[in-house]
């Protein structure tokens, strides 16, 4: 079973009609480390699936590119030209910084698929909010003063890109200058093995 349909399954049961609808509909992309999905100020009318891979969203500021938040497994990346209910939407620029796989669900279907299905109502609300969710902890990540609470909040909701996530993306993301970042992480990794304790033997 394709790995978004276990996902959709995860938030609520769906008929084998809307299964069947979904397979006939929806469709991998394979793309590349650094390839640009999306710029920014469009919208390339897709809600993508992460099935596999690391995706860096950012915007525009003063020309230059600013980390919004990133993306990886089991995530959904809404990109859509207009929300249910008519709200128009401005794209950010969506970036692979890995290798990956993303199954694309044409901007078309939702509605289409929201209308007909109850179940899938309940799991695109679900994908709302937990892209809302998500939003929410970047600005906690990203506070514009910077310092060290910023690098905190990271290490206390998103660990796992402390590890996956060049450094420069992550300095940029948390507002703090990228030697700064790096002394910080430096010494929080040292902190960490200096306070694990060995077995007396």
């Amino acid at each position: 079973m394709e790995r978004y349909m276990m996902i959709l399954k995860s938030y609520k049961r769906m008929p084998i009609e809307l299964e069947r609808t979904l397979r006939e509909n929806v469709q991998p992309l394979a793309v590349r480390k650094h390839d640009i999905i999306q710029l920014v100020g469009t919208s390339s009318d897709y809600l993508y699936f992460i099935e596999k891979g690391l995706f860096h969203i950012f915007g525009d500021k003063d020309g230059q590119k600013i980390t919004l938040r990133f993306k990886r497994e089991d995530e959904f990346i809404i990109s859509l030209t207009n929300l249910p209910g008519g709200s128009a939407l401005q794209g950010d620029g969506i970036e692979a910084l890995e290798d990956g796989t993303l199954w694309l669900f044409p901007g078309n279907l939702i509605p289409q698929l929201i209308e007909k299905y109850p179940a899938f109502v309940i799991q695109f609300g679900t994908i709302i909010t937990k892209d809302l969710i998500s939003v929410i902890h970047a600005r906690y990540c990203s506070n514009e003063e910077g310092g060290s609470g910023n690098y905190d909040m990271l290490r206390r909701h998103s660990p796992e890109l402390l590890d996956r996530v060049p450094i420069p993306y992550l300095a940029n993301y948390t507002n703090i200058p990228e030697k700064v970042f790096r002394h910080l992480h430096s010494s929080k990794i040292k902190l960490k093995v200096s306070t694990v304790r060995r077995r007396p033997r």
